[in-house]
């Protein structure tokens, strides 16, 4: 069985149970069967760190039961995936308030509030909108159909999956890497790497998850080189 802090890669199907209807999925081709492609997504194994909570609390516990390669359809309550309904969310506001904030609102749109939260917009009439501020899972069961493709064992592949995770995939060999003795982790920073948008957040991260997921007694550290390459090309 699997422990906290082992790294999973896992492929899944996502349905609410009521209706049938997928809403997620990692496999591109169920995607297009059911309507919710987007171009835009990476259709690919899904890394999950058990005990990190990246993923709704039935799918995780039943990760911890499974093995590399099995496959098997879990069932999920609201109370371990979005929660039940909460009434006390739905909220009435003017129309003119969303249209101060660059929105116009429609029957079933998402909107992003000032504050930072979603919400579905259920009705537009006189002047009012009334939104939900429930996730909109709250209150389904929900189905998983869901199988482990691979477990990472070795701390170098470990390492290469969080790069991908936090500076993406195209920078896995890119980013020299050195492991020395004592299980330090010394990174050299390709150049075109300098200029990328949150470096440091996306550095701080990666580091973070090193030390918590896979070498807690190491210290990572970066190196970027200046020079007149640097500034010429």
């Amino acid at each position: 069985m699997l422990k906290d802090k082992d790294f999973v890669y896992i492929d899944y199907i996502g349905k609410v149970k009521d209706t049938g209807e997928v809403f997620d999925t990692t496999i591109e081709e169920e995607a297009k069967k059911a309507n919710i492609y987007n171009k835009e997504t990476k259709y690919a194994p899904k890394l999950v760190i058990l005990g990190e909570h990246n993923v709704i609390q039935g799918l995780e516990e039943a990760l911890y039961q499974m093995n590399p390669g099995e496959e098997k359809e879990i069932e999920i309550p609201p109370e371990k995936a979005y929660g039940p309904r909460d009434n006390t969310k739905v909220k009435t506001i003017s129309l003119g308030e969303l249209r101060r904030q660059g929105i116009n609102p429609y029957p079933n749109m998402v909107v992003r509030l000032s504050n930072g939260s979603l919400a579905v917009v259920k009705s537009v009439s006189g002047g009012r909108v009334i939104l939900d501020l429930n996730h909109p899972l709250a209150g389904k069961t929900l189905v998983y159909k869901v199988k482990i493709v691979k477990v990472l064992e070795n701390e170098g592949d470990k390492i290469k999956a969080l790069i991908e995770r936090w500076l993406g995939s195209s920078y896995v060999d890119k980013l020299n890497m050195e492991l020395d003795e004592k299980k330090n982790v010394k990174f050299t920073l390709p150049k075109e790497l300098y200029l990328v948008e949150d470096i440091q957040i996306r550095k701080y991260m990666l580091a973070k998850d090193i030390i918590n997921y896979v070498l807690p007694e190491s210290t990572v550290i970066y190196i970027e080189n200046y020079n007149k390459e640097v500034f010429t090309q």
